[in-house]
């Protein structure tokens, strides 16, 4: 039953984002028929945003004594950026049972990597969400109190998460039990490196700055400009989203947070759905692209260690 209603809230998300963005088609119409440099430069900070992030988790395996190559690293990335426009969360597992059966990381481990990437991800929005708030306001923009207490909030979630150890759950028995206690193995190999935290944040950081000027981009081609500290308040919002969305490549998800934000910020709701949309347009062909090559890379070496290696008998 939830499985099915996650899927119909999906439907329902995507539909209504559809109708939406039809409803507004002549607007986005002469920005894909007539495709500018800025179109270009677009794409091209897709990509490198997708670059930073597959670094994030490389730093995260590397912490973990998870011996990848820094490329294979990012082919496995694009990898699942493709699959996980499918319904499921196709491209995470792929990446999970990738790097088990090439890597012999238990997926509990996989799961505690990204858990661990995503609570310092939490950290990175908070900075860049705080400077962008009090950034826009110095620059005679809005000031907004929602987007503030959001990015105070997230600072303190992740704060609380990296300073306590996860609870010692002695109920569980047997496999439940070997499963937690690798999760609890790998999210403590993190806690004590300290510098993966500051590695992970400045790169997220960055990222922040790359995403920002890509909105930036994307709402100027709509014909509506803002300072670029508006855009580090807009950024974070569509990283969590992208994080949290439980949506196919968080379709829907995504541009509901990017409008929300942008509507707390002073703006209207077209403008933000529709340029929301618009840099989701050239995401996905970049999805389509990276991707496919991620997998005529990965695919193969996964076969390989499929038919040659025996597969650890590790969750």
């Amino acid at each position: 039953m939830k499985k099915l209603l996650r899927n119909v809230l999906s439907l329902l998300l995507v539909a209504l984002l559809f109708l939406l963005v039809w409803q507004r088609r002549h607007e986005l119409t002469p920005i894909f028929e007539d495709p500018s440099s800025d179109l270009l430069l677009l794409g091209a900070l897709i990509v490198i945003g997708h670059f930073l992030n597959s670094a994030e988790f490389w730093v995260v395996y590397r912490a973990t004594k998870v011996r990848i190559g820094f490329f294979e690293n990012w082919m496995v990335f694009t990898s699942g950026l493709l699959g996980n426009l499918l319904p499921g969360q196709m491209g995470t597992l792929y990446k999970f049972r990738y790097m088990k059966t090439v890597h012999h990381l238990p997926y509990a481990k996989s799961g505690s990597n990204y858990g661990a990437n995503l609570i310092i991800s939490l950290g990175s929005s908070a900075i860049v969400g705080i400077i962008g708030v009090c950034g826009n306001t110095v620059g005679g923009g809005s000031f907004s109190w929602v987007m503030l207490l959001c990015f105070v909030g997230l600072g303190i979630i992740c704060i609380a998460t990296l300073r306590f150890s996860l609870p010692t759950w002695k109920v569980l028995r047997g496999k439940p039990a070997k499963i937690f206690a690798t999760f609890s193995e790998g999210w403590d190999e993190i806690r004590r490196t300290p510098q993966t935290t500051f590695q992970v944040i400045a790169i997220d950081v960055v990222k922040y700055l790359v995403t920002a000027w890509r909105f930036q981009i994307a709402f100027g081609l709509l014909g509506y400009h803002q300072s670029f500290w508006y855009f580090l308040v807009i950024a974070p919002a569509a990283a969590i989203a992208g994080i949290i969305a439980f949506t196919p490549g968080g379709l829907g998800i995504r541009e509901l947070f990017v409008t929300g934000a942008e509507v707390a910020m002073g703006s209207s709701f077209d403008t933000g759905l529709l340029a929301a949309s618009t840099d989701r347009g050239v995401m996905l062909a970049s999805a389509v692209v990276l991707g496919s090559i991620g997998f005529l890379y990965s695919v193969p070496r996964l076969r390989r260690a499929t038919t040659t290696q025996p597969t650890p008998t590790d969750v």
